[in-house]
């Protein structure tokens, strides 16, 4: 196996332990949600329901088939773009400027109304389509976002991201802390490799390695995204 080869079995498996954790833990909020239906209706981080939340990360599934489609319509019609993005920390710059509070938690509400009645079926059936259909592709193939063309292989791990933080914040919703929890290895060093690359991109590496290294604190509202 080449290196690039290994690269992408690699950041393919991180993106599939992401997604079924995911799958996972909502799934462990419908069965809570039997007994009080309510629990999708409770707060889930910032404005967002517990509900709005699982729409908001399901789009980290959902924008894979949708950019994918829009690249494959787009070479047919021969008006394809260049590749233009050529890095996860690189697409969260662009995706960041070009993004509003606003629009970001409207579009988790407004998916979170497609998942219907069943939240986890839904989520479940998702993962499992968008990970069948990855697990196809060697990592070359292209991504129309609205940030600009990206190749897969550098788009996915931008996705590992958004799931497993967003895994972090339903489990802290439903009262699991921080400290408990549990990040899948896989989708943690994906997740923080592309976070130290955001860090390092923005000029934050500094505070970053002092609190990691128990030099310091974070200095306070401190985040890459």
């Amino acid at each position: 196996m080449s290196e690039t080869s290994r690269d992408w079995s690699d950041t393919l498996f991180a993106f599939d332990t992401a997604a079924r954790w995911f799958v996972a833990v909502t799934a462990g909020i419908a069965e809570r949600a039997a007994g009080d239906a309510e629990i999708w209706a409770q707060l889930g981080l910032g404005e967002w329901t517990v509900r709005d939340l699982v729409g908001h990360t399901s789009r980290a599934l959902t924008a894979v088939e949708a950019y994918l489609d829009l690249a494959v319509e787009e070479d047919a019609a021969g008006v394809a773009a260049p590749i233009d993005v050529t890095s996860p920390a690189g697409y969260y710059e662009r995706a960041l400027a070009a993004g509003t509070p606003e629009i970001i938690a409207q579009r988790g509400r407004d998916t979170a109304a497609t998942l219907g009645a069943e939240p986890a079926v839904a989520v479940a059936a998702l993962a499992a389509r968008v990970l069948a259909r990855v697990a196809t592709l060697d990592g070359s193939e292209p991504c129309d976002t609205p940030a600009g063309r990206i190749r897969i292989a550098e788009y996915l791990p931008s996705r590992t991201v958004e799931l497993t933080v967003h895994t972090s914040d339903l489990l802290q919703s439903q009262g699991v802390p921080a400290a408990e929890q549990t990040v899948p290895e896989p989708a943690a060093a994906a997740t923080l490799h592309v976070l130290a690359d955001l860090a390092a991109h923005k000029g934050l590496a500094a505070p970053l390695l002092r609190a990691a290294t128990g030099r310091a604190p974070l200095p306070a509202g401190f985040s890459l995204l």
